[in-house]
């Protein structure tokens, strides 16, 4: 869709984020408001950042019949948030007075992000929305084909402003169609009021339709499109596109044609399919020498065989059944799908490709006959001068083929989503409710006072929690309406004895104690790190322990205390190189639902398990391993790794992931080889193992309940 075409159209449109970036985008639109098209990354990341999801305002939903909705996350509530930010930055408002003092924001909470001289780029989103709320008044209003004429121009000076001659062509054509079709109505005498919706149609169908004064013969190649009655003889005709679903050409109906309703046809009516078929039929006998049709015979993404369009489908079948032998072969040409593929670099193929730079890669020792034989990677070998950490060590055991398509060969299959969402959320999960959570938490704890002094701290986490709960809704991070106020709940619900057991952990070892250097070396591998965050209780018997929140989940089941083994990769190791630097250490994860406690190991058996892990982690980096968590830990634990790995209804599967599914699409690719089995009880047998000894969970409604039972 052209953006003449959605703008036209906006009274139906719902003005997602994805839409307006796809209208500055345009060059004539983005110089209409002042707007650099470098910087509309930056605008865009503004806009997502500031909550704009969909909508010009409240008033645009009220007309799409969402005004329950409100002005949350529209176009206008978005450039509110950004203006603020820029004029008086994130505020000196913080913590559980906050919620007392937004009114004098106007219940706007900033967005602090826009500053500098970039910040004309909200001027100009601002001037774009403003232009777009009129037009939207205009075009909800029926009007004479005299008064929508007027319109349109004014809507072309107003959005668009030509950047070149192609554009100037343009503009000057849709200004001749508008006169075209105002002639037609006074010819016909019609001044009658009409929507935009047949007006538009009227507009863009004149600009469609052939005239006689378009250039055909323009030089030695004629690029043009099929026109009846254009059946000129040429030495040569070639046909591009013909692919399945694009010729012929589709006429979708619209609501206002009644001829195009069942039992309305009659003799005579244009029927788009069938010009197209005799199009088709003109082009053909227009040929002299050369017949020539191309379309797309195979889908970019799996290679999989498409069909070309039913008039090409059927001018083969015609060939194959009036001369004998295999005509059809002799006369179809398969190029690759790839321009750097090897047939085009192939003498016997008689394929040609003007992509020069990939000869190289491929035209050595297969032009005299012999074959090339492609190097393999040489084995990983550490840098001596770069010392493994804990958190490198932990990262490659969640994801080891991952790790192996960033490090070893600088490859991220993750596309980072810069466009921001454009749909309405009805609840928070997943990532958006992780990252949620941690933000929340990081707010609400630098906040919070070191330790459980007395019982008004119980106090002081509601408001704050209630507080940053308000701040969030406020900036459009909530859904709408009703659903917005549950998951407002349900994270207070969390949160709130979240953070009760964080501070009771914390009363527990309120003295802070110095950091300890964490050293091993294992087969010319290094690992070096610190241990932080440590505390130690008043007396000073028990030692010193880490302390840690996560945002997450931790148990499968809390009440019964089972730990999901997944997300206890990172203690693990932290605590196996603990042991292995004689560091004697306890460890504390608070989570969502539990407290985890972590008794410290034996040096000598996590000397060995951090031996065995460091060899892996140097194979895991000469060769992606057959290696999956998940599906590991399912193995290990005598559950169904296969289900675990390829999913199943409503569950996604850990093949999911963009580096396995190119290595390993399935469970019997991961399988294959047979090594999946040994290296998942090698590696995360020992994780299992030391869960089921040292790890005890208590979960957050069994601390409560033994507070209360404390309590005088």
């Amino acid at each position: 869709m052209t953006a003449l075409e959605w703008l036209l159209r906006l009274p139906q449109q719902r003005c997602r984020l994805s839409e307006l970036r796809d209208l500055l985008d345009v060059p004539a639109v983005a110089a209409r408001f002042g707007m650099d098209l470098d910087a509309l990354p930056r605008l865009t990341q503004w806009m997502a950042g500031a909550g704009i999801r969909w909508g010009l305002n409240g008033d645009q939903r009220e007309d799409l019949g969402l005004g329950a909705c409100g002005d949350q996350n529209t176009g206008w509530f978005g450039l509110r948030r950004m203006l603020l930010g820029y004029a008086a930055g994130a505020g000196p408002l913080a913590g559980a007075a906050q919620a007392d003092k937004a009114a004098y924001f106007g219940g706007i909470e900033p967005y602090a992000e826009v500053g500098g001289l970039e910040a004309e780029l909200a001027g100009g989103l601002a001037r774009l929305l403003d232009q777009l709320v009129h037009w939207l008044a205009v075009a909800n209003r029926p009007a004479t084909p005299t008064e929508w004429a007027r319109s349109c121009r004014a809507l072309l000076v107003d959005m668009m402003k030509a950047q070149d001659d192609s554009d100037r062509q343009t503009l000057s054509a849709l200004d001749e169609a508008l006169t075209r079709w105002q002639e037609a109505c006074a010819e016909a005498g019609f001044e009658s009021a009409v929507p935009l919706l047949v007006a538009s149609e009227a507009w863009l169908g004149a600009l469609d339709e052939p005239t006689l004064n378009q250039r055909f013969r323009a030089g030695g190649v004629t690029f043009c499109t099929l026109m009846p009655m254009r059946a000129i003889p040429f030495e040569v005709v070639c046909l591009l596109g013909m692919n399945d679903g694009d010729y012929p050409r589709r006429s979708p109906r619209s609501d206002f044609d009644l001829m195009g309703l069942p039992g309305q046809t009659r003799p005579g009516d244009r029927a788009r399919r069938d010009d197209d078929r005799q199009l088709m039929l003109e082009a053909l006998l227009s040929a002299r020498r050369v017949l020539y049709l191309s379309w797309t015979g195979r889908n970019v993404r799996d290679n999989s065989e498409q069909p070309p369009s039913v008039l090409v489908s059927q001018l083969r079948d015609y060939l194959a059944a009036g001369w004998k032998g295999d005509v059809l072969a002799q006369r179809t040409t398969e190029h690759p799908l790839q321009p750097f593929s090897r047939r085009y670099f192939e003498p016997a193929t008689g394929l040609f490709t003007h992509a020069r730079e990939w000869r190289a890669a491929h035209v050595t020792e297969e032009l005299v006959g012999t074959a090339v034989t492609v190097p393999g990677m040489a084995p990983f070998e550490p840098d001596p001068r770069v010392p493994l950490t804990v958190a490198q060590l932990a990262a490659f055991l969640r994801h080891p083929v991952k790790i192996f398509f960033r490090q070893r060969l600088n490859v991220v299959f993750d596309e980072a989503d810069e466009d921001g969402d454009d749909e309405e959320s009805f609840g928070l999960a997943g990532l958006d409710e992780y990252t949620l959570i941690s933000e929340l938490l990081d707010e609400v704890v630098a906040e919070l006072p070191d330790g459980r002094a007395d019982g008004e701290t119980g106090s002081d986490v509601d408001a704050l929690v209630a507080a940053q709960l308000q701040r969030i809704r406020r900036a459009g991070r909530l859904p709408l309406g009703g659903l917005g106020e549950r998951s407002e709940r349900q994270l207070a619900d969390e949160l709130v004895p979240m953070l009760h057991a964080w501070q009771n952990a914390q009363a527990e070892a309120p003295e802070p104690y110095n950091r300890q250097r964490l050293h091993f070396q294992s087969d010319g591998v290094a690992m070096e790190d610190w241990l932080d965050h440590l505390r130690q209780a008043s007396t000073g018997e028990s030692g010193p322990t880490w302390l840690e929140l996560a945002p997450g989940r931790l148990c499968v089941d809390a009440r019964k205390g089972m730990v999901r083994m997944d997300r206890m990769v990172l203690p693990w190791v932290r605590s196996l190189v603990a042991a292995v630097s004689r560091v004697e250490v306890h460890g504390v994860l608070v989570g969502r639902d539990a407290t985890l406690r972590m008794a410290p190991m034996a040096t000598e058996s996590a000397a060995a398990t951090l031996t065995l892990l460091i060899d892996t982690w140097r194979q895991g980096l000469s060769e992606p391993l057959p290696l999956a968590l998940r599906t590991a830990l399912a193995q290990v634990d005598g559950k169904k790794a296969a289900e675990t790995y390829e999913g199943g209804y409503q569950r996604q599967g850990e093949c999911e992931d963009s580096c396995l599914a190119r290595l390993y699409p399935d469970f019997a690719a991961l399988n294959e080889d047979g090594r999946f089995e040994e290296l998942a009880a090698r590696v995360y047998g020992p994780l299992v193992e030391w869960v089921n000894a040292h790890v005890t969970a208590t979960a957050h409604a069994d601390q409560i309940t033994a507070d209360e039972s404390a309590a005088p």
